[in-house]
């Protein structure tokens, strides 16, 4: 008799991912010929981590709260009733403050024509806030402008860490000394601190960059969704992406030269020093892609926290500035108010508190999938015998 193959019994979630990548293994042959075929380990591997994830239910719970996230900030301007700039009370007096439920009703005019808003009757569904508007818009758009402000810190500042701590680790000596020694120096000053300090002497100099490239002030005024009257308080926004581009590397820096300094004295990198391989191609295709792993999963925990840093910044009044909507500047305009109107309070809070919990929980089980020995206990579970023939 033939032992019994050892399958994996795949549920619906493993048939889709399996399908997901299947289909970004086809387009990477189109585009590379022979990429499917060279790289049928990875494939396999790539679904046995996909398999490990889908019987996460912390995973899954932090993927559905990011998939809703990303879906309001993509589509949220959009579906919102109102503008994010839009008082309700030119409209509707009693809507100041005006608590979850509220009705309000559009009649036909000029004042409507002029706001472009349909006449009707609307129901508020969060209440409105001290300027009479609609606060279910305003986070709709505070969505957008969280995801933004976050991929915007996350595509430039880790990966100045990122890169110097490639270079130090692999050089070392004297060059890893001074780029340490540089990295301590930032180290050395609370990142919050030094975050505010260039928050508050940014804005001036990147509204007048602004004023000076309009292509590019156009393109950052649809990227967040903004009216063009608004380009100028646009300019604080940007200033706390550059600020925190320039306090969000140091950890970066020091988590890849500890990863870099144990992997360069693979036999891989030395068989490849010793054919001549160039160094920036060691550090790019052989070193960097197998410490990619933590790097991973400490950018995919960082998401959230550079949410909830952009949002305290705000908060401070150093971020966005009315009438941009934002969730952190909503708790802050909010905030005078409570506990009379706390819907101003608590529904922003609750939009903060479940992002930054998507993104910890999809990074704690990053953590556990990608880790060898974590997974291969999951895979163990999740195997059965096929019935093999005689």
């Amino acid at each position: 008799m033939e032992m019994a193959e050892e399958v994996y019994e795949k549920k619906i979630l493993d048939k889709i991912s399996d399908k997901v990548i299947d289909g970004i293994a086809w387009l990477m042959d189109k585009v590379r010929k022979g990429w499917k075929r060279r790289n049928k380990a990875r494939i396999d591997e790539w679904k046995l981590m996909a398999y490990a994830f889908n019987r996460s239910p912390p995973g899954l719970i932090g993927f559905t709260l990011i998939l809703i996230f990303l879906a309001l900030a993509v589509i949220g301007p959009y579906i919102a009733p109102f503008s994010y700039d839009l008082p309700l009370t030119a409209f509707d007096s009693t809507a100041k403050l005006a608590p979850p439920g509220k009705v309000v009703t559009i009649k036909p005019g000029q004042l409507a024509e002029f706001l472009h808003v349909k006449p009707g009757n609307y129901t508020l569904l969060l209440g409105s806030d001290d300027y009479g508007r609609d606060l279910y818009s305003r986070i709709l758009y505070g969505a957008r402008v969280s995801l933004v402000v976050a991929i915007l810190i996350m595509i430039v500042g880790p990966w100045i860490g990122i890169a110097i701590g490639l270079v130090a680790g692999y050089y070392g000596g004297k060059v890893d000394e001074a780029l340490m020694r540089f990295t301590d120096i930032f180290l050395a000053f609370p990142g919050l601190i030094l975050a505010i300090a260039f928050s508050a002497v940014f804005p001036d100099r990147i509204r007048e960059f602004l004023a000076a490239n309009p292509a590019v002030r156009d393109f950052l005024l649809a990227l967040f969704a903004l009216k063009p009257q608004h380009a100028g308080a646009m300019a604080s926004l940007i200033s706390v992406v550059v600020a925190l581009w320039l306090v969000w590397w140091p950890g970066y820096a020091r988590l890849t030269r500890g990863l870099v300094l144990s992997a360069r004295e693979n036999v891989y990198v030395e068989a490849a020093r010793a054919l001549g391989v160039p160094t920036r191609w060691i550090l790019l295709r052989h070193i960097f892609p197998n410490i990619l792993g933590p790097i991973l999963v400490y950018l995919t925990l960082d998401f959230g926290g550079v949410i909830l840093t952009e949002a305290g910044l705000s908060f401070l009044g150093l971020g966005a500035v009315p009438p941009i909507a934002d969730w952190g500047r909503i708790i802050n305009d909010g905030s005078a108010y409570f506990p009379n109107a706390w819907w101003l309070i608590f529904y922003p809070g609750l939009m903060i508190l479940l992002t930054v919990l998507g993104f910890n929980l999809i990074g704690d089980t990053l953590r556990d999938v990608l880790d060898p020995k974590t997974r291969r206990s999951i895979e163990f579970k999740i195997k059965k015998k096929a019935s093999g023939g005689k």
